[in-house]
């Protein structure tokens, strides 16, 4: 008789196992309104540290009733909660039946009696399903917990001008730009709003039209605003938004000694970058925007590549996904939303099946080489599944775009729908009491999301997008369809994720 095998191990990994975790989290908000309200990474951290501290010996748990559980290979599953704070947790089949254990309540005891493991290996398998909210006290499901934002962002559209002509862009092109008057006064307006309404951090994204067609402001803005920033112990960050076409290596060089990020707008490799972003003479692009991608990487300065999907490029998103983890980059994927520029554009706009199959045909890519960094934060549009949200961005709340003229306005999709100006007004306040313009709702005020488990991870999606394709802004976004038929795979691929870099 053959030598029986030892029993596998029960075992579960999540973010808590990854060494810098708070440190691999990226947000795809470069090329929109950043999410507001949400929590300090350590956040549900430390809480559910408490909460697993303060557990009782007799008391009893059971299994979140939203909890999904997804296979991710032959003998490991992503167990995620929506109605909670997040994390996914990686059970392989011992921890499976441990979880299961909690399908009527049960004791941490009563689940230790019931699987061969040892002790601590439950432990450690329980801790880890608390800390997620994969299981709860009985009679005490988990809550999301919000926080309060404490950063301000603001877009500075400091050139209308470009030397592209994407056919989805909102923005009306002209020659003109911001000047360094209004520049020091939006700058100084800012630091304003920030004090006055107690925020920590100022982020400024210099954005057009092409930002760096006006980058000698852009430098002088940047020093000018670090200086008043740390004058009044503010924080500042800043990122440059760009198409990549043409940042020299003194450009590139200034914006890294003064910590800019930068964010280059990649639609596609070859054909599909070229299909929507030409020069304006009809010229493709795409070759001189990979020859800046490299430009920054020999200078050490690597890019945040935005991806904007349409019908155009659907197809070949799989290749520009591949072409960021080829270079070791960061990326988000951006749907098209419908404005009055591109409203003549009519093969822009995709229909539902062919985004699922190029969202999913990106996928497969990171699943073949997952990177350290989680994607659950750039790759689902303005839903996200990292920290729970009311909110799908900051408009209205946390964030202000400026105009090249100084006037302002609630978000840069509607640059032209201005409120005032940073001469006379506070902007923050500018845009937390307009209803004129969009109304960036709560998501349990929208209709068809109420009830919805994913609904403080999409958070009803873009409140421009629904008006446009709706004309409300208290009813569920038009992709919600798309975001719950990616959702699971994406989790998947945090799954495989923290099997690679935090297994044990």
């Amino acid at each position: 008789m053959g030598q029986m095998q030892p029993r596998q191990r029960a075992v579960a990994v999540s973010a808590f196992d990854l060494p810098e975790s708070g440190q691999l989290l990226v947000y795809g908000c470069e090329d929109c309104a950043c999410p507001v309200s949400v929590a300090d990474p350590g956040h549900a951290r430390h809480a559910d540290r408490s909460a697993t501290s303060q557990a009782g010996a007799g008391d009893r748990w059971i299994r979140a009733g939203d909890a999904r559980e997804l296979a991710i290979d032959e003998g490991h599953w992503a167990a995620f909660n929506p109605a909670g704070d997040g994390g996914v947790v990686v059970l392989n089949a011992p921890a499976r039946e441990v979880l299961r254990c909690f399908d009527n309540p049960a004791t941490q005891a009563q689940a230790q009696a019931a699987a061969p493991d040892s002790p601590d290996d439950i432990d450690a398998v329980v801790s880890r399903l608390r800390r997620a909210g994969i299981i709860h006290p009985v009679g005490q499901p988990a809550r999301p917990a919000f926080g309060e934002s404490a950063t301000l962002t603001a877009w500075l559209h400091v050139s209308n001008a470009c030397n592209l002509r994407c056919p989805y862009c909102y923005v009306h092109k002209s020659a003109a730009g911001m000047d360094s008057r209004v520049g020091r006064a939006s700058v100084d307006a800012l630091i304003g709003s920030a004090l006055a309404h107690g925020f920590t951090t100022v982020k400024l994204k210099y954005a057009g039209g092409e930002a760096s067609l006006n980058k000698k402001l852009v430098l002088e803005l940047d020093a000018y605003a670090r200086e008043r920033a740390a004058a009044h112990g503010l924080e500042l960050q800043a990122v440059l938004l760009s198409n990549g076409v043409a940042l020299r290596p003194a450009f590139i060089e200034a914006l890294k000694a003064a910590g800019v990020r930068i964010m280059i707008s990649l639609d596609g490799v070859g054909a599909a970058h070229d299909a929507q972003r030409p020069f304006v003479n009809g010229r493709p692009s795409f070759r001189y925007v990979e020859a800046t991608i490299d430009q920054l990487l020999d200078q050490g300065h690597p890019p945040h590549l935005s991806i904007t999907i349409t019908s155009r490029n659907a197809s070949g998103v799989a290749d520009a996904v591949r072409f960021a983890l080829d270079r070791g980059l960061t990326f988000s994927l951006n749907f098209f939303r419908d404005n009055e520029c591109a409203a003549d554009v009519a093969d822009l706009r995709f229909t539902e099946t062919e985004l699922i199959e190029g969202l999913l045909a990106a996928f497969a890519v990171i699943r073949e080489r997952p990177p350290a960094w989680s994607v659950l934060g750039s790759i689902l549009d303005r839903g996200q599944l990292l920290q729970p949200r009311q909110r799908p961005c900051g408009v209205g709340q946390d964030y202000v775009v400026i105009d090249h003229e100084g006037k302002v306005a609630k978000c840069h999709m509607e640059v032209e729908r201005t409120l005032g100006d940073v001469f006379r007004d506070d902007p923050l306040q500018l845009v937390r009491r307009d209803t004129s313009t969009t109304l960036n709702l709560l998501v349990d005020e929208k209709e068809g999301c109420r009830d919805c488990s994913w609904r403080y991870w999409c958070s009803g999606g873009c409140p421009v997008a629904t008006f446009a394709a709706t004309g409300r802004y208290d009813v569920k976004s038009p992709n919600c369809g798309i975001y719950k038929a990616i959702y699971p795979e994406a989790l998947k691929l945090e799954g495989l994720r923290l099997l690679r870099y935090a297994g044990r």
